[in-house]
């Protein structure tokens, strides 16, 4: 672990539009990342399936376009935007509200083993002390670091009151682009994603291809065979368009299999998210 300060080159330079950036920021794991092309994704720590689906789908088109994946290693939606890039490869930075060994201390199960996953494959970073423990303020001290470090903020589920909202505040502070991805109508989970369309604060993310071209990017589909369960999925679409729940319900898949298929497919363009979530053949 090392700290870097600003006039270091190894600094992210982007953490430079940060009205006090971090001084020093601790890292664990690679700089690289830092100076590269990036995106945060963040969202309520009560995900539902759809927002696990979607954090995942976004996350992976990032990491196959080589685009980092910026979070903070929350439950939810943070732990499935880090899973996602680095399922397909790529590189995640994870920003800590505490002190990188205070959190590797106290971290348990999932969330531990994610955060050395991160540490080998881009970076965990923490702009408090080593010792320092999580509280309320660090944790709305954060958002922003998370906000700096993107090109653009996606907030993919968020309630009222999330802190998810906090980094898209601090996104817009930043003149970063917001987006939202749209929920359901009366659903709590994106209730927060929700008004910040309507109130214009943020613009409608519909889908992975809209992320990469706001990007300037495009997806490239790899060479490679169908999987079993992607076949599966694709006959089982043929028909006409499904909620993943029925998708999984009728083929028996568990959550973390059906997302890596569906996100698997999207990529290679061989099916898409309708506006209301189901999916379909292309």
């Amino acid at each position: 672990m090392i700290g870097i300060g600003p006039a270091d080159a190894r600094y992210p330079p982007r953490l430079l539009d940060l009205r006090c950036p971090p001084d020093p920021l601790w890292v664990d794991g690679e700089t690289a990342p830092l100076a590269s092309r990036a995106v945060s994704i963040v969202g309520t720590r009560r995900m539902t399936p759809y927002g696990a689906r979607v954090a995942r789908e976004l996350a992976s088109a990032c990491a196959e376009a080589e685009v980092v994946v910026v979070s903070g290693l929350a439950q939810g939606v943070d732990s499935a935007a880090h899973q996602g890039a680095l399922d397909a490869g790529g590189k995640t930075i994870a920003v800590l509200g505490a002190g990188i060994p205070s959190y590797l201390r106290e971290a348990r199960g999932r969330r531990r083993t994610l955060a050395h996953a991160i540490r080998a494959s881009g970076a965990l970073v923490s702009e408090f002390p080593p010792e320092a423990p999580p509280q309320i303020w660090t944790f709305a001290q954060r958002d922003a670091t998370i906000a700096a470090l993107g090109e653009l903020t996606v907030v993919v589920e968020a309630p009222v009151g999330s802190g998810a909202l906090i980094t898209a505040e601090e996104a817009r502070r930043l003149r970063r682009p917001v987006y939202a991805v749209p929920g359901p109508i009366g659903g709590a989970a994106s209730a927060g994603a929700n008004t910040l369309i309507a109130d214009g604060r943020a613009n409608a993310l519909t889908g992975v291809e809209m992320l990469l071209g706001v990007l300037g990017l495009r997806a490239t589909p790899k060479a490679t065979s169908d999987p079993a369960e992607d076949a599966r999925v694709l006959e089982l679409l043929v028909a006409t368009p499904l909620d993943p729940d029925a998708v999984a319900r009728r083929l028996g898949l568990g959550p973390t299999a059906l997302a890596a298929t569906v996100a698997r497919l999207i990529i290679r363009g061989r099916i898409t998210s309708t506006p209301d979530g189901r999916l379909a053949r292309r």
